[in-house]
């Protein structure tokens, strides 16, 4: 019976021992993925041209000699949300030994079809901060990473706007009479508000088969307006801006090229005789 009993002690030492040994070496070739999300044209966060607290971005992983599947990647659109200064996954994520490429977009979206044809909707109404932001798809990728186990740094993602900006000026012409009034609306018209995305290139482009639309602006101040769009070229004369100032409608022709990831400026000079109304489209700003 003794000898029984000492044997019993020795398997229980042994098991215990073991466990030890696989966890020290689980810790010594796995590490915690951790990324640093960049804005675009930014090296460092801060307010309204930063990401903030609570932000969501999307992440795919593949090895390096994959591409880029709905599922069966090594990390498949996994969460991270931007927490005390630190983006944090919504489930745990771990690198092991291998070479990897990274991809992560924004703004987050649990449910996706399709990676090399995702469709993405720009709000019609961009009046608030909310909506104007949700329409900010970004696009970020990291090729041929290999971890560091020996310090595990972040990965830097340095995002890019994979959509257009429009800042549209209003401008008190010679013969306009008192100030811009704070009611004052503004419209984008002929838009095509559905884009078709590639998230393994970032490549976006309207969707052929949406109709068109109208985008209300988000309102800066009683003078400048702006929106984001899909990417796209109005190449004929047709509606493009509309300013509603007191009830009143004013709408505008022309045509323009919104280009992926540029700013367009469209400066309207107003007038108290409607005729006498002028745009002007130009300002067009790289790396927005």
């Amino acid at each position: 019976m003794k000898t029984g009993k000492f044997l019993l002690l020795s398997a229980v030492v042994t098991i215990a021992l073991t466990a030890c040994n696989n966890e020290e070496i689980f810790n010594e070739l796995t590490r915690e993925i951790q990324l640093d999300m960049i804005y675009p044209g930014q090296e460092s966060r801060a307010t309204d041209t930063q990401f903030e607290a609570n932000d969501q971005i999307g992440v795919y992983i593949t090895t390096a000699d994959a591409s880029l599947q709905l599922g069966g990647n090594y990390v498949n659109n996994t969460m991270f949300e931007y927490k005390s200064s630190k983006w944090e996954p919504n489930k745990p994520c771990y690198w092991v030994e291998g070479t990897y490429d990274i991809y992560a977009y924004y703004p987050y979206s649990p449910t996706i079809n399709d990676v090399e044809n995702y469709n993405f909707q720009v709000q019609e109404d961009q009046t608030s901060s909310l909506n104007y932001t949700k329409s900010d798809f970004m696009w970020a990728c990291t090729s041929n990473y290999t971890p560091n186990f020996t310090n595990n740094p972040s990965v830097s993602m340095q995002f890019a706007h994979k959509m257009s900006n429009v800042m549209v000026e209003l401008v008190r012409g010679e013969n306009f009479e008192g100030t811009i009034p704070e009611n004052t609306k503004v419209y984008l018209y002929s838009i095509v508000t559905s884009a078709v995305i590639d998230l393994s290139s970032g490549d976006v482009a309207k969707d052929s088969y949406a109709g068109e639309s109208t985008v209300q602006c988000f309102k800066v101040d009683n003078d400048t307006f702006k929106a984001i769009v899909v990417p796209q070229s109005i190449t004929s004369k047709r509606p493009l801006v509309e300013v509603v100032i007191d009830n009143v409608s004013y709408l505008m022709e022309g045509k323009i090229s919104y280009r992926q990831g540029y700013r367009h400026t469209i400066t309207v000079t107003l007038d108290t005789d409607p005729e006498n109304i002028k745009i002007n489209i130009g300002g067009q700003l790289g790396n927005w």
